[in-house]
């Protein structure tokens, strides 16, 4: 989901309880110290990265069923509107 992000050393320096809280986001940073890419780190808690995937999949997911919808909802109508024509449609009910 993200691309790998650079932060200076002295960046982690002076403020490293931002530079934790990017971690804890799941975010994989690399550390640069004179001018070379120094360390990349993330973080140690499984749970976050597993949270990450699935955040990943559900969204991909998600736009595979937005682009395979056939019939588009009209937007004007309120859904007890939709349903009772689909059920009426679905039982040949008038």
């Amino acid at each position: 989901m993200n691309k790998d992000q650079t932060i200076s050393l002295q960046e982690v320096r002076r403020d490293p309880v931002g530079f934790l809280k990017q971690i804890n986001q799941g975010k994989t940073l690399t550390v640069i110290y004179h001018s070379k890419p120094f360390a990349k780190v993330k973080s140690a808690d499984l749970s976050i990265q597993q949270q990450n995937k699935s955040t990943k999949l559900m969204l991909e997911y998600a736009e595979l069923a937005r682009n395979s919808v056939k019939v588009k909802i009209n937007p004007k109508k309120n859904y007890k509107e939709i349903y009772s024509q689909d059920m009426a449609k679905k039982y040949g009910i008038s």
